[in-house]
């Protein structure tokens, strides 16, 4: 089983497909087998690898997007000792506007300070940016009361504390994804090196959610989630995604909410 963090990606080039040189990735994002090494498709100036020509075939059928996200994803992955806690845009609404990010046509996406944001209309990023620090504020509030029912732990992410043995907890937002200290200095602590404290935080999500996941099969590929040597686990906004393979991450990372929605509907 492995263990993904949710990433924010940007598409910045079309891929061509061609031989290349080192890949990289070491598992089929189809089957999770070990890669040969000589079957390879090039995704701009990078190259991945799978473990036959058919698996070969079908990421040729992936639109650009996913291409440029999957290798995103495995360079991240591979970019040891960092490690990106960052999160999606994870409500449904534009921050500027109030209204339904679809009421508009395309939902668009901007990364301002490190952070994704989704907006309703191509206007209402320059109205974010120029009132920002007042504008993630009124989204961290929301993103708080929207995760906080799935934060796992009642102590400190960062010194193991109860997270009200200083008063009151200290509740925030980093990469839209909610983290608790007991204090700011612990806040301080973290933001110093995020890097860190997540691992732990997360195999507490898995811990907590995973005995009671609603589902039995890849919300993206929606075979079984053991079907390509899974079930592979995602953390997105503190909540647990099972899939079956890594090559379904850029799907959930494309609609969360839409993920979200169908996980809670399974729910008895």
């Amino acid at each position: 089983m492995k263990l993904f963090n949710s990433f924010i990606f940007a598409v910045v080039a079309l891929p061509t497909l061609v031989f290349a040189g080192e890949p990289v990735n070491e598992m089929c994002p189809f089957t999770g087998n070990p890669v040969n090494p000589m079957v390879t498709a090039q995704v701009g100036d990078d190259s991945v690898a799978f473990c036959c020509g058919g698996c070969l075939s079908g990421f040729k059928k992936w639109d650009d997007a996913r291409k440029v996200a999957y290798v995103a994803e495995q360079k991240a992955a591979n970019a040891k000792p960092e490690l990106a806690v960052t999160t999606p845009y994870l409500l449904d609404t534009c921050p500027v506007t109030g209204k339904p990010l679809d009421s508009m046509g395309e939902v668009v996406m901007e990364v301002i300070n490190g952070r994704e944001v989704r907006f309703c209309c191509a206007g209402c990023p320059t109205q974010f940016k120029a009132d920002k620090e007042a504008k993630f504020k009124e989204i961290d509030a929301k993103m708080i009361t929207q995760q906080l029912p799935y934060y796992p732990i009642d102590t400190c992410v960062v010194s193991g504390e109860k997270l009200d043995s200083k008063g009151a907890s200290i509740d925030f937002i980093y990469g839209n994804r909610l983290f608790r200290t007991c204090c700011n200095d612990c806040k301080a602590e973290f933001l110093e090196n995020p890097a860190k404290f997540v691992p732990e935080l997360d195999e507490a999500i898995i811990k907590a959610q995973k005995k009671g996941y609603p589902l039995d099969y890849c919300i993206v590929g929606r075979g079984p989630l053991d079907g390509m040597g899974g079930p592979d686990f995602m953390i997105v906004g503190n909540r647990l995604v099972q899939l079956c393979c890594g090559g379904c991450i850029p799907k959930v990372l494309k609609d969360p909410l839409k993920v979200f929605a169908e996980i809670d509907s399974g729910k008895k």
